[in-house]
């Protein structure tokens, strides 16, 4: 299903609910005459506010989308960014197991503690 429709519809079903729920307490309250009125009004209303809410939608679904974009390019990086520290790390731990053994420190350490690192 299309994005902007899914968009479109959950605008027009919010839109839909507020209307009826407005017209439910207007009912309550009014006589037929009043009531007709006001439910003419609201749908003047909604017919000049509805294409500004259904523009509004769809630049919302833009910025999502691009948020969405943004977002998984920084997941992106992070992931590249801790394969090269731990890249890194294993770099420096080998170096210095490398330095240890080359050294002759490795072995034992020369204060008589079983120590290790």
């Amino acid at each position: 299903m299309d994005k902007s429709f899914v968009t479109t519809a959950a605008i027009g079903a919010a839109a839909g609910a507020l209307i009826g729920a407005g017209a439910a307490v207007i009912v309550g309250t009014q006589k037929g005459e009043q009531i007709r009125s006001t439910v003419l009004d609201a749908t003047e209303a909604l017919r000049e506010v509805g294409p500004q809410v259904n523009e509004k939608g769809h630049a919302l679904t833009e910025k999502s989308q691009e948020v969405t974009g943004i977002v998984k390019e920084t997941l992106s990086a992070t992931k590249e960014l801790k394969e090269d520290a731990v890249s890194a790390a294993r770099d420096v731990k080998s170096g210095v197991q490398d330095s240890m053994r080359t050294s002759g420190t490795g072995d034992k350490p020369k204060d008589g503690s079983a120590g290790s690192m």
